[in-house]
């Protein structure tokens, strides 16, 4: 103690303390670009980790693969009569999927969707199980670019005819027909949770299946892996995929990249997967979805398996089929569910891996940014003696509680009339409300300190709430709304302030970072439909900060500091 006190003295001493608070603003900015920094510092040798398999009873590739030539005549004629299915309806094509699966003993049933199509799905159930754990192979008939599923249906059928010959499973074996990978797809997967009557049991595993096309060979595959609302498949999962289909002599891709451009070697290969992984799982459920996603929040483990490269290649698509074989063959090992590796990570090579512990400082330091940001508004100005019970301290506490019931106002208004036009009016009239300021209302001086102490305070909590189970919503949020942090409060708004409060607005951001003219729709239809939280992420996590950050940018009255106080007290 007696060592603190005489560090304190001595800090008082030298005049540090008026100093540091003069400096809080360079460090705010600091703080953003060592964020920033700390991402392009992971892909570093030393900083990531080579990817291994946890739950030793996977034991992936340990066994013969069977799925092989003799299947592919099989294949092909399955494969023959589905090249036709684009061109009648999909009750028909229910139908005779329902025969072919009834056929070799699974039990079916179809769920009726009348928005998004009806799903069949059989359930073939384990001889050597007791009907409580499951398996799910997905089969969407259009894949996420609108290609008609063709081989992946044929090898959907294929497998499951396969695998009902078997009698080594321990586990229920569901199969899925869903017309599209996204709504269809999850809509299908709710109902077993909640209303279907004909079900398998817990489902530990979904595997989903894209091969358009009829071709019998193929290039390479790409995994997909990411969920909504930041949730990730367990590490173990991708890794047994990603051994399984390197075991098969067949190249992995991530993210849409070709394994040429994927090198274990190059930063910048490592450097590209991490931001392109950080993209699509920001923006999940603003893209088109490739399946996987559909199981996100029901403690399913998935990923996508999907065939690139339509003119032939060096793999035929039994090759493929034995990538699903072997990971069904290694989840029915499991005892338990998935649990032994990482829930949290990011993927920067197909056989490396960086930690929560390793990314998550980057967001940390970011929401310190906006604590910092705070703290400067409430100390770096002549106000900083105002009580907190002050008129002006509880005035801005008004504002604040007010700016997020408008904002849920706001975003429960376009959750029913999702209108573009409509949109456009309001960010025009948020535009114009700094250049309101001083003509329509007035705002004064240590009113407006005190509402971006409260709208900094905000971001920061909002940042370090989100950032534990979306790490990379958090962070591109801070990163999009720290510009914020520059615009102070003055009598006459500066042109660049002005532009840089601008482009922090959360919705003219997103359009800059994912410009598309339905992006309203995208936002609010992911939300109602997929369960995905970025819209109320935007409207009351960001857009009431914003809010208040636009009323004070300009202040009409200045204030004698001593007078204030006195009257205030």
């Amino acid at each position: 103690m007696a060592l603190i006190e005489q560090l304190q003295r001595r800090v008082v001493e030298m005049g540090l303390v008026p100093k540091i608070i003069a400096l809080l603003p360079l460090v705010s900015m600091i703080c953003a670009i060592i964020s920033s920094l700390w991402l392009g510092t992971l892909p570093i040798e030393g900083q990531f980790r080579r990817t291994y398999i946890s739950e030793n009873a996977l034991m992936p590739s340990q066994a013969y693969s069977y799925f092989r030539e003799t299947e592919w005549n099989i294949l092909r004629g399955y494969r023959s009569q589905i090249e036709h299915f684009g061109n009648i309806s999909n009750d028909e094509r229910n139908d005779q999927m329902a025969q072919w699966l009834q056929d070799f003993g699974a039990k079916t049933s179809i769920y009726n969707d009348k928005e998004y199509g009806d799903s069949l799905y059989g359930i073939l159930h384990a001889e050597r199980g007791d009907g409580t754990e499951a398996i799910l192979l997905a089969v969407p008939w259009y894949n996420a670019e609108g290609e008609f599923n063709v081989g992946g249906a044929s090898l959907g059928i294929s497998l499951s005819k396969f695998f009902s010959r078997w009698p080594v499973w321990s586990k229920n074996i569901i199969i899925v027909f869903s017309e599209n990978p996204d709504v269809a797809l999850r809509s299908w997967v709710q109902a077993y949770h909640t209303s279907l009557d004909l079900t398998g049991g817990s489902i530990e595993a979904a595997i989903v299946l894209d091969y358009p096309g009829t071709n019998d060979y193929f290039d390479y595959a790409e995994i997909s892996y990411g969920g909504l609302n930041g949730e990730l498949p367990n590490l173990d999962l991708v890794n047994i995929a990603v051994s399984i289909t390197e075991h098969e002599g067949v190249h992995v891709s991530l993210h849409g990249m070709t394994p040429e451009s994927i090198s274990d070697e190059s930063y910048w290969s490592r450097l590209k997967i991490l931001i392109r992984g950080i993209y699509h799982n920001a923006f999940a459920g603003l893209e088109p979805l490739h399946g996987n996603e559909a199981f996100s929040g029901w403690r399913i483990q998935s990923v996508t398996l999907k065939a690139h490269g339509k003119e032939g290649g060096n793999n035929d698509i039994t090759t493929f089929g034995r990538i699903p074989e072997a990971m069904f063959r290694s989840i029915n090992n499991l005892l338990e569910k998935f649990h032994q590796s990482y829930f949290f990570y990011m993927l920067v090579a197909p056989r490396y891996f960086v930690s929560i512990s390793s990314y998550l400082p980057a967001t940390v330091v970011l929401s310190a940014g906006f604590a910092l940001a705070s703290l400067n508004s409430l100390l770096n100005n002549q106000y900083s003696a105002l009580s907190f019970f002050s008129y002006y301290n509880l005035m801005a506490l008004l504002f604040w509680l007010v700016s997020i019931l408008v904002s849920f106002v706001f975003s429960q208004l376009f959750l029913y009339f999702p209108s573009t036009s409509l949109l456009v009016v309001f960010i025009l009239a948020m535009v114009l409300i700094p250049l309101a300021a001083g003509r329509v209302w007035t705002v004064t001086e240590p009113l407006s300190h005190r509402l971006q102490m409260y709208a900094f305070l905000y971001m920061s909590l909002v940042i370090t709430s989100l950032m534990m189970v979306n790490f990379t919503l958090a962070f591109v949020i801070g990163i999009l709304a720290f510009p914020m942090t520059t615009v102070g409060t003055q009598r006459s708004l500066p042109l660049k302030k002005y532009v840089l409060l601008i482009i922090s607005n959360p919705l003219v951001s997103f359009f800059l970072i994912k410009p598309h003219p339905d992006l309203l729709q995208k936002l609010v239809f992911a939300w109602q439909q997929l369960g995905c939280w970025t819209w109320f992420v935007l409207c009351l996590g960001w857009l009431p900060s914003w809010i208040l950050i636009a009323l004070s940018a300009r202040s009409s009255t200045h204030l004698d500091p001593v007078g204030t106080i006195k009257k205030t007290q």
